[in-house]
């Protein structure tokens, strides 16, 4: 492949994200308590979703879940080399992949009536592909509007 072809390729591939990004979603309304106390039902997320690749961990992000036809807010625990411990051992997060992780518990989400949180260690490693974007700020209701909080250390 020439660097012509190749910077065309790159060109092509950016055109069409930004299209694809054009038709939305730009803003998501939240359903189910897996994020609680940061993100509750009820609340409205204005999302960027032009990015290209995963933000740095902390950051919440949309993504499509792996397994499922939903999408699924998110916050990015471990990036591309990060091994994270899974089953009996330790799983090393691929090039395009990231670990994503719940802030509630069982009993949190349970707290604002949802079920169990499902989140990367469940169905494992999310793929860029799967990234739909990052979630920029809460707009509504208007008690709760502003920023996202980094969720409270543990220790």
């Amino acid at each position: 492949m020439t660097v012509r072809e190749r910077a065309s390729a790159v060109a092509n591939a950016a055109l069409a994200r930004i299209r694809a990004a054009r038709r939305g979603p730009w803003r998501v309304a939240v359903t189910e308590g897996s994020m609680v106390p940061a993100i509750a039902p009820g609340d409205w997320l204005v999302l960027n979703p032009l990015v290209t690749g995963w933000p740095p961990r902390g950051a919440v992000v949309v993504f499509n879940e792996p397994f499922g036809s939903t999408i699924q807010v998110k916050r990015v625990a471990a990036l591309a080399g990060d091994r994270i411990p899974f089953a009996d051992g330790y799983l090393e997060l691929g090039p395009e992949e990231a670990w994503l992780t719940a802030d509630a518990d069982e009993k949190a989400a349970a707290s604002v009536g949802s079920g169990p949180p499902v989140d990367s260690n469940r169905f494992g490693p999310v793929s860029t592909g799967d990234l739909v974007g990052r979630v920029v700020f809460r707009y509504w209701p208007p008690h709760r509007i502003g920023r996202i909080p980094r969720p409270l250390s543990s220790g």
